[in-house]
């Protein structure tokens, strides 16, 4: 965090602060009273639909600054979904009921941000301008497909990351609907 802060500074645009969709998606998280649903929301869900977008942003950076800083950074967020990955799946293992209890907690989550209307804008429309590398339409037109991409890409990578947890290909799927449409 403190390097992505030092760089957007150094741009002298000044930092912008986490939306109110953001916030209220990390409170939901911090007010969970259970480790495996916390561990399951955060580090599966949410860190690993962080990863593909690490990912994009490294594949589409200005500079091989900004590459080498997201690479890093997803080398650290891929440890986190690790540990939560092996942690739900021993869970699974032991405890047939975890499945309903973090689909359930999926589906609370769901229901306290359900007027998250998808990726914000703001950050949609910088995706697809860092993608497109230019304010041409056509490379307009090139970068908003490889945010299309993106968005089918965290979907599908979301679903094999519940299957390797243990979620059957209908459970998968069902939770990766339901989770919340801003990468979080």
């Amino acid at each position: 965090i403190d390097v992505f802060l030092k760089r957007a500074r150094v741009g002298g645009e000044g930092v912008g602060v986490s939306s109110v969709t953001t916030s209220r998606s990390l409170l939901s998280l911090l007010e969970l009273g259970d480790f495996t649903e916390a561990a399951f929301l955060l580090s599966v869900l949410g860190e690993g639909t962080f990863l593909d977008l690490l990912r994009f942003i490294e594949e589409h950076a200005p500079d091989e600054a900004t590459a080498e800083l997201t690479r890093r950074a997803r080398a650290d967020e891929a440890r986190h979904v690790h540990f939560g990955l092996v942690h739900v799946k021993h869970a699974l293992e032991n405890d047939s009921r975890l499945y309903g209890r973090l689909e359930q907690a999926v589906r609370r989550r769901a229901a306290s941000l359900h007027d998250v209307g998808g990726v914000p804008a703001p950050l949609q429309d910088g995706l697809t301008i860092l993608a497109a590398r230019s304010d041409e339409p056509k490379a307009v037109a090139r970068g908003h497909e490889a945010f299309r991409e993106l968005m089918h890409e965290m979907e599908q990578n979301r679903i094999k990351r519940l299957q390797h947890a243990g979620f059957s290909s209908e459970q998968a799927k069902t939770l990766s609907d339901l989770h919340t449409p801003n990468f979080m």
